[in-house]
């Protein structure tokens, strides 16, 4: 399918649906969203990550070469935030998955996270120029058995630190098990100096940072911990015990400082779907405000305090919904076709970024790809006022 044709198919796919226990909103004219595409080079490339930059007025994502995954390559691309045309792709000494920035110093970190590499990169945005690759990061004793993998990263420039998600399973000579840690990695050395005590209790893939509280936030089954970046510490922990459906894998975590919420996009791997969706919580006491059943496979979400929205990308059902925070309706869904994945919003352009996959399985986002089929990076420009 030809780009133009993907995009008109893109914009009149966009349909209205409703919250079950919900009033139905008002309908919002297509015309106050417009949509954009980009694609990736080749169709053996697959991208991950999403992070726009300021500066230079791009949007990056993290790739890698899907169809010769044993070669261990990958890339970052460098897309023009306006018209979504390639400014630079980089070669990568691995394949990349998370991208974090130094804004302050225009850098961004990638995190080749896959067992064989285990090592996080410095890329330097405004020439695209890879400037140091750090060595494989010793997590486990050198005997250590298993799969191991790098996650998700958020920088803190208060502190001027990396923190990367690291999940492993095995066994050593001393003990074996599941292992999710939180990382503290030096950005100047790439060298890893420590790690937060507790800030995975359990499984947990969920990792995000609030600039305005300087506070860092992880999720998982059953808990959102808050950490203090200075001190190291898990400060508060919000007990989702009771929560309905039960908080069994928060993958992804989104702040609303206005109104205290945190909201929080579950996927249940390998299930039907029945307990995917958009949980709210209180961001204080951890009270359960709402549970949106958003789509299967609800694998990310972003929020806008400016429309008082929360943007869900449900992979396994490949639309993207738009949930109000005044009632918990959802107010626009698009239906995009292709697995939506990462996001990334802009608050100041008003965009979202969107990364889609072409996979015959939406249970896997990696195997099983389409052949000959580009995967894209989808823009949605949001309307300006309510």
């Amino acid at each position: 399918m030809s780009p133009s044709v993907l995009l008109r198919a893109l914009v009149m796919a966009c349909t209205m649906a409703t919250h079950a226990h919900a009033t139905p909103p008002a309908t919002v004219p297509v015309a106050d969203y417009t949509l954009q595409v980009g694609y990736l080079d080749h169709a053996a490339e697959g991208l991950y990550e999403i992070q726009y930059n300021t500066p230079g007025n791009l949007v990056m994502t993290a790739v890698i070469d899907r169809a010769q995954a044993d070669q261990d390559l990958g890339y970052v691309y460098a897309f023009d935030a306006d018209t979504l045309e390639k400014r630079w792709r980089l070669a990568m000494p691995h394949q990349a998955f998370a991208l974090a920035q130094d804004r302050t110093h225009n850098k961004l970190f990638v995190s080749h996270g896959k067992n064989r590499a285990l090592s996080i990169s410095r890329v330097d945005i405004a020439t695209g120029t890879l400037e140091q690759t750090s060595a494989r990061l010793p997590i486990q004793p050198e005997d250590f058995k298993g799969n191991e993998s790098l996650r998700h990263m958020v920088y803190v420039p208060q502190v001027n630190r990396l923190f990367v998600s690291y999940s492993a399973t095995g066994e050593s000579s001393t003990e074996s098990g599941r292992y999710h840690k939180l990382l503290v990695i030096d950005p100047d050395t790439l060298e890893l100096i420590g790690q937060v005590e507790g800030a995975y209790p359990r499984t947990g893939y969920a990792l995000t940072y609030d600039d305005t509280e300087q506070r860092i936030y992880t999720g998982g089954s059953g808990y959102i911990n808050v950490i203090d970046p200075t001190s190291l510490q898990v400060v508060r922990s919000l007990d989702m015990s009771q929560a309905e459906p039960q908080a069994a894998n928060l993958l992804s975590l989104g702040i609303d400082h206005a109104h205290k919420r945190i909201f929080a996009a579950q996927n249940i791997f390998r299930s039907e779907g029945e307990q995917d969706g958009l949980y709210v919580f209180d961001l204080e006491t951890g009270k359960q405000l709402a549970f949106v059943r958003s789509g299967r496979g609800s694998i990310n979400v972003a929020y806008n305090p400016a429309r008082d929205e929360a943007y869900v990308a449900n992979f396994r059902e490949g639309t993207i919904r738009v949930i109000s925070g005044k009632d918990y309706s959802v107010v626009r869904t698009f239906d995009i076709g292709p697995l939506p994945n990462e996001l990334a919003y802009d608050a100041a352009q008003r965009r979202l970024y969107v990364g889609l996959k072409e996979v015959y399985s939406p249970r896997s986002s990696t195997g099983d790809f389409v052949e000959g089929a580009k995967e894209r990076l989808l823009k949605i420009t949001l309307p300006s006022e309510q």
